[in-house]
């Protein structure tokens, strides 16, 4: 293994870390809403998973666009391309997994409506 395909798998969790906190904080935020009909606990989920589906999309862009455009041996490149797919699926079974943890564990507040 080198280094880029270790890259790519910390890059890829890295990220999977950044977007769900990012989630937290955007739950934390959104109001509380009062009425019959609040939409405050669908926001939040909405925010969970537009964030879900923007982490593999970073990473590959990331990945694809910046870093392995500067690898210039074939195989090292291929290496890269294989540990950045791996990577990607590894980020987003973080991101879900954490995230219904911490939905379970802060199931009385704002993340608690994750799931």
């Amino acid at each position: 293994m080198n280094d880029q395909s270790i890259s790519a798998y910390i890059i890829s969790v890295v990220i999977a870390l950044i977007f769900l906190l990012i989630a937290a904080i955007i739950s934390n935020l959104i109001q509380y809403e009062g009425g019959s009909h609040p939409k405050d606990k669908g926001k939040r989920k909405m925010w969970f998973w537009i964030f879900a589906i923007l982490t593999p999309l970073v990473i590959l862009l990331y990945g694809f666009l910046i870093v392995r455009t500067d690898i210039n041996v074939p195989s090292l490149r291929d290496k890269y391309t294989i540990a950045l797919s791996i990577g990607t699926g590894v980020s987003i079974l973080v991101y879900v997994l954490l995230g219904f943890i911490l939905s379970k564990i802060f199931k009385n507040g704002k993340i608690g409506n994750w799931f």
